[in-house]
């Protein structure tokens, strides 16, 4: 008597991903491979991009407003339009080398895959610093530490942008290629950007006497003149020297007497 044929165990099935906002969102966080392969299955990709767009600017918005409310007044609509215009800008700036850069790797995947990538890497990263806020809103609250809560947001940041950007990541995995090296450069290149993006549109805590600077100025430089406060610098000229006064005196405003309109006085 023959014994039958094995039974040949089943695949891994892969959850399909719905278009909705609620569903994009979810397998963001849950399932991004899945929500990859929805995106390179679909005829129409338009649908997925566009919610991952929404997911990235909804969440970049109330990250915004959250670091604006360690100030309030100008600041609750400056900062979240700053955070806006600053991560627009260094994604339109990296995109070409982001699609060079997964060139080296050998992947296949097009300048529109590349695009889809970034959108989804984005939102990832939104997704992720909106689990932060409630945290970050309290701290903003509790504390007139202009440079305690800096450091703050910026572990959020370091902390969101390493897994957002694993998005990118996990399409190489997808795509079957291996050399993730290039890719993982360019990410330390997008980090150093919005870095500097952040200290060109400088407040993005705190106050001062005009809405943007036009001072140049290199963020570690900057970083350092913000714990140790502003130097003595003979050789500086006039209009240096009131600058630099008028953002101390603004400063300390913002630090000493800043006003909760929910609070009260």
């Amino acid at each position: 008597m023959t014994e039958p044929p094995p039974i040949p165990k089943p695949g891994p099935v892969t959850p399909q991903v719905g278009t909705s906002l609620a569903s994009v969102f979810e397998g963001l966080l849950k399932s991004p491979q899945s929500l990859i392969a929805g995106i390179n299955q679909s005829k129409t990709s338009g649908p997925f991009t566009s919610k991952l767009l929404i997911i990235a600017l909804v969440g970049f918005i109330i990250f915004g407003v959250t670091m604006g409310s360690f100030s309030f007044q100008e600041q609750l609509w400056a900062a979240p339009l700053k955070t806006i215009l600053g991560l627009t800008f260094s994604s339109i700036i990296c995109l070409p080398s982001l699609y060079v850069f997964s060139a080296l790797t050998g992947t296949s995947l097009g300048i529109k895959e590349i695009i889809q990538g970034m959108a989804g890497a984005l939102a990832l990263i939104a997704a992720l610093l909106l689990g932060f806020t409630p945290v970050l809103w309290v701290f903003s609250q509790s504390t007139t530490s202009e440079v305690f809560f800096g450091l703050l947001v910026l572990t959020t940041w370091f902390i969101a942008l390493f897994f957002g950007t694993g998005f990118l990541l996990k399409m190489l995995e997808q795509s079957g290629t291996e050399n993730r090296g290039p890719l993982r450069v360019w990410i330390g290149i997008f980090l150093l950007v919005t870095l500097q993006m952040s200290t060109t549109l400088r407040p993005l805590i705190g106050r001062t006497e005009s809405l943007f600077t036009t001072e140049k100025r290199f963020f570690l430089e900057h970083w350092a003149i913000t714990m140790n406060g502003p130097s003595h610098n003979p050789q500086q000229d006039d209009d240096s020297q009131g600058q630099t006064t008028q953002n101390s005196r603004a400063n300390q405003k913002s630090g000493a007497s800043k006003k909760n309109p929910f609070l009260g006085d």
